[in-house]
């Protein structure tokens, strides 16, 4: 019975080999010098510090925003209200109105107001812009039917300057009246649209007479004279 073995001898045996691990573990720390050295503790703890502050901060980053989970598809934008879509239109369209009324006002001012020096020099401008002689003369005779309308009008104000106006817009009309019917003369148009600018001025200029003052008096009858050798058939 060469097989069998006493169990006190195995006992011993496994003893034995359990001492010896222990001494082997006991020696490999004792070469690495009984744990982690001090230099890798606080570069470990330093990292970690870094990557919590970091942690940190990015939570209070997007603490005020609301995250979409991922996947989510984004939320529409809001529709902008009827108003807010349509206010430059309609900004335009005020615009275009306010100066389309500037416009009406100022043609239709009269000596004294406040847009009548804005009219004369749009009309200045219409007078230069003339391409040649006849039809210089024509824009003339639109510009001295403008003065006697606006004659007219003054009549019928009660301005403290009233007399002088009325006498400075007599004298325009007489003076672009020459220049205009001077030059269909030198052209031997006397007859046709000049004869018919005559009578419209005579019967505008006319009837403003019993209204005016004795030296505007004189002024309207000195150019109803010299206009009615362009009226033609007299009167």
């Amino acid at each position: 019975m060469g097989w069998w073995r006493s169990p006190r001898r195995a006992g011993g045996r496994s003893a034995a080999r359990t001492r010896g691990v222990a001494a082997r573990v006991a020696g490999l720390r004792s070469v690495l010098g009984g744990g982690p050295r001090p230099e890798f503790r606080e570069r470990l703890r330093a990292e970690l510090m870094r990557a919590h502050a970091a942690e940190r901060a990015a939570g209070r980053h997007t603490a005020g925003k609301r995250v979409a989970p991922p996947g989510a598809s984004p939320r529409p934008r809001p529709r902008r209200s009827l108003l807010v879509r349509l206010r430059p239109p309609l900004v335009f369209c005020v615009l275009l109105a306010g100066m389309f009324g500037t416009g009406v006002r100022t043609y239709h001012s009269v000596p004294g107001e406040v847009l009548y020096p804005l009219k004369r020099m749009a009309e200045s401008t219409v007078l230069d812009l003339a391409y040649d002689q006849e039809d210089l003369a024509q824009r003339q005779m639109v510009a001295a039917r403008q003065r006697a309308n606006e004659t007219a009008s003054l009549v019928d104000t009660s301005t403290p300057e009233r007399r002088r106006l009325i006498g400075q817009t007599l004298d325009d009309m007489e003076s672009t009246t020459r220049a205009a019917l001077s030059r269909v003369a030198r052209q031997g148009r006397t007859g046709g649209e000049a004869r018919e600018f005559a009578r419209e001025q005579r019967n505008l200029v006319e009837p403003l007479l019993p209204k005016l003052d004795r030296e505007n008096r004189d002024k309207a009858n000195q150019y109803l004279s010299y206009i009615e050798s362009f009226t033609g058939s007299g009167r």
